[in-house]
């Protein structure tokens, strides 16, 4: 919907300090441009295929795909758009205003700047859940030039969730409606996904990262990215303990629950390589590793079934055998908050 013809707006770019990216671990400085990532930009060589996995060019690598990340800010003013350098065609951004849905917003190609439909004056708070499929490259934040817009000082619980495509969830309609980004709405949680579609190989750097971040809540969706390699079954245990005795160096009490595989019905019983495990497997070794860490005192960490998640009988919300689509999203959202944050962290010993 187009501002109203002579009103005058004025920007705010990055430098301004008046908005943050949410669910981002950095940001990226380009010409006239900031955009969010999801790993440490200023020691991306450390995360080399997470920074550049040779997608084609064009394709954000996984790091630089903004699922989970939002745009906020306070606000008073009633008109507002996004200066988007060379926009995706297919865009979405999900605005909520006082964590209400507002509206979901496709971008066209040469669409500067993205607008959204004129609100209520006040005070508002503003979230712009962004694309989880692509990079977000923005120049500035254009408001009423009277608006007043400020930081929004983070007060939510913070939850890490660490994964793969799955978690990932590029098969969601739109930003705010993959089940992590649903079930963290529910709770009311600062979501920072971690999920990085084809790159959940239990990286040491990521590790650290999820370590050296605050965290009331961490947890570790594992398996499905090493059927095929680069995990051995000899190296898949230890890689698993070797992440969570990294991640326990900062926080030694934080609810932590390891979670398996999903259903995925031609990996169940077979393995992808012959050094490999099969899912069946994954799921044995991932209970075996919480019951070794609980075994040597480590009281706050739990085990959480993949296939409750996501299981036989869901199959048809699964068309390529391995993602689950954008109708079993609400569906895994439900589940996820009642295994992981009811049954799971409610059993942990204080």
């Amino acid at each position: 919907m187009p501002f109203n013809i002579g009103k005058k707006m004025k920007e705010l770019t990055w430098e301004s300090g008046t908005f943050s990216f949410e669910g981002a671990l950095s940001v990226e400085r380009g010409d006239g441009w900031v955009c969010p990532w999801r790993i440490d930009w200023a020691r991306r060589d450390f995360f080399p295929y997470l920074k550049d996995d040779g997608r084609p060019q064009g394709s954000a690598p996984p790091a630089r795909q903004c699922s989970g990340v939002r745009l906020t800010f306070a606000f008073d003013g009633e008109f507002l758009a996004l200066d988007i350098a060379d926009p995706e065609s297919d865009l979405v951004l999900d605005l909520y205003i006082n964590s209400q849905f507002r509206e979901s917003v496709t971008s066209c190609p040469g669409d500067r700047p993205v607008r959204f439909a004129p609100l209520e004056p006040g005070l508002k708070q503003v979230e712009i859940w962004l694309d989880q499929r692509h990079a977000f490259l923005l120049r500035s934040l254009k408001v009423d030039e009277g608006a007043h817009v400020s930081l929004i000082p983070p007060a939510r619980k913070r939850w890490i969730h660490y994964g793969s495509s799955i978690s990932h969830a590029r098969q969601a309609d739109s930003p705010s409606h993959t089940w992590a980004s649903r079930a963290a709405r529910r709770m009311d949680l600062h979501l920072t996904n971690l999920g990085f579609a084809s790159h959940c190989v239990m990286e040491p750097m990521v590790a650290r990262l999820i370590r050296d971040l605050p965290a009331d809540y961490i947890t570790l969706k594992l398996g499905i990215n090493t059927y095929e390699g680069p995990l051995s079954r000899r190296t898949f245990q230890s890689s698993v303990i070797g992440m969570v005795q990294i991640i326990r160096e900062k926080h030694p009490d934080t609810p932590l629950a390891l979670i398996s595989p999903v259903i995925s019905p031609s990996r169940e019983s077979e393995r992808g390589w012959a050094e490999g495990l099969s899912l069946r497997e994954m799921r044995e070794c991932l209970k075996e590793t919480a019951e070794i860490c609980r075994a040597y005192g480590d009281r706050r960490i739990c085990y959480v079934d993949g296939l409750r998640l996501f299981g036989a009988e869901d199959l048809e919300m699964q068309p390529d055998g391995v993602h689950p689509d954008s109708r079993a999203q609400p569906i895994m959202a439900d589940r996820f908050i009642e295994l992981v944050f009811g049954e799971g962290f409610s059993q942990l010993s204080e």
